[in-house]
Formats: C-alpha cells, sequence, structure tokens
C-alpha cells in the first residue's frame, strides 16, 4: 500500500500556476489537471479575440478546483507575456508552475514555404515558448524556486514529410528546455519538456484529410490517437514535488509511437 507521503508529494495544494495557450486543447486539459490537483490557476490565452473560448475553460476548471484568473493576451507580444507572468505572481501570491501549452500547426511541402512562413511558424512555435519561459523565470529567479514544462510534440523527436518548419520549431523547443534547464538548475527552477504524440482535438490535421487519418492510425501502435487529458497524469508528474530532481528531460505520451523503428 503507497505511503501517504509519496501521494502527498503529487500534491499541488497551496501552489500557483499559470498555464499559457489555455484555449487550446493541451492547454485546457492541462489546466483542468492542475486544478484538480489543488493548485491556484491563471489561465492565459495564447491568441487575442478568444474570450468565449477562455470562458469555457474557466468554467471547467472552477468545476475541477478553484475559480481561476482569466487573462486574454497576445502571446506575440513580449509586453503581454510579460504583465501576464507579473499579474500571476500578484494576484496568486506567487508564481510556482508555469505551463506553456503553445502551437501554431503548420503542414505544407518545404519547397512552397517562404520566408513569412518561416518567421509565422518559428514565432508561433519556438519565440513565443522562449519568451513566456524568459519571463516566466524572471519572476521565479526573484523566488529562487519555480518548475516549467513546455508541452510539445513527438514531431520534436521525429520528422516527418509536409511538416518541416513545423518539425525544427519543436526540436528547437526541446533542445531550449534542455539548455535551459542547465541555466537555471543551481537557480531554483526546474523545466522540462512533454511531448504529445497525435492528438485527437479539432486542430489535429487528421481532420483535414481522411484518408491520411486512416494510413495514420494503422501506423499507430495503439490504433488511436491520443486524447488531450491523457497528458495529464505525466504533466502532473513533472510539475510535483515528486519531481523535484526531475530537469532538462523529455516525457512521451503517444501510446508507443517512438518505440517504432
Amino acid at each position: 500500500m503507497a505511503s501517504d507521503g509519496i501521494l502527498k508529494d503529487f500534491s499541488l495544494e497551496g501552489k500557483s500556476a499559470l498555464v499559457v495557450g489555455a484555449e487550446n486543447a493541451v492547454g485546457r486539459a492541462a489546466a483542468i489537471t492542475l486544478a484538480e490537483a489543488g493548485a491556484k490557476l491563471l489561465i492565459a490565452s495564447q491568441e487575442p479575440g478568444t474570450d468565449a473560448k477562455m470562458k469555457e475553460v474557466a468554467k471547467a476548471v472552477q468545476a475541477a478546483g478553484d475559480k481561476p484568473i482569466v487573462q486574454v493576451q497576445n502571446s506575440a507580444v513580449r509586453a503581454d507575456i510579460s504583465a501576464t507572468a507579473d499579474l500571476a505572481a500578484k494576484q496568486l501570491g506567487r508564481l510556482d508552475i508555469l505551463v506553456n501549452a503553445l502551437d501554431a500547426p503548420w503542414y505544407g511541402p518545404a519547397e512552397t514555404a517562404d520566408d513569412t512562413t518561416f518567421e509565422k511558424v518559428i514565432d508561433g512555435n519556438l519565440w513565443r515558448v522562449w519568451t513566456s519561459c524568459q519571463e516566466g523565470a524572471r519572476v521565479m529567479l526573484r523566488q529562487g524556486a519555480g518548475v516549467i514544462v513546455n508541452i510539445t510534440s513527438v514531431l520534436a523527436s521525429r520528422g516527418v514529410p509536409n511538416a518541416s518548419l513545423y518539425c525544427a520549431a519543436k526540436a528547437g523547443v526541446a533542445n531550449l528546455t534542455r539548455a535551459l534547464a542547465l541555466e537555471w538548475a543551481r537557480k531554483g527552477i526546474r523545466i522540462n519538456v512533454l511531448e504529445a504524440g497525435w492528438l485527437e482535438e479539432p486542430a489535429s490535421p487528421t481532420n483535414a484529410d481522411e484518408e491520411f487519418k486512416k494510413l495514420l492510425l494503422k501506423y499507430l501502435p495503439s490504433n488511436r490517437l491520443v486524447k488531450p487529458k491523457e497528458l495529464g497524469g505525466a504533466l502532473l508528474y513533472l510539475v510535483s514535488p515528486a519531481a523535484g530532481f526531475v530537469t532538462g528531460e523529455s516525457i512521451i505520451v503517444d501510446g508507443g509511437l517512438m518505440a517504432r523503428v
């Protein structure tokens, strides 16, 4: 029988958390997981004009725990991200946990991508994560402690046709995380990556191409896509005291996909 000690290590009671990209399916699942574990939350959007989506997420979070603070922001603007990090620290008392659920899908032939496309994909998937990590850490460094999790994709570790820029950006997040883990290890900040497999959610490219989806499902070991809520257990571990000596690592939730050759 498990002891109360180890179970308490998975509790987030008394912890304050910020989820950036909460209107996304993965961000929503992350916010609900943290709320269920007892954390106080500020949920922030990836994009402006997402008020209705954020209200729906706030309702789901409140049903799982306490009522969250809602911040509709533009994650493409550093001043917005900086203000959100400061707001979380002020309204919640401190910032213990930051989860970046930022994602900007892009699929298409490499030869058709122009410089504008390159900048858009790198901005949406790498620059915004970098900025959020930097601004969140600014607050955490003052405290002398904090935990960051960057939720990304298995395409950070594997290339696939017609997703070259997306793969490159996600790989950048993975190696950025490892480098920041080394830089901040002696300053009290842990930072890790959670890599998601092909997701069952509205923005998935599988919803735009039924033939591709059929081929993908045949290839997937579990013969199905990953439900966003299935990332919750791994996320809770990474942000909790149970993972207190884990930093610079990646946990993959993909139903066995990465076990294939």
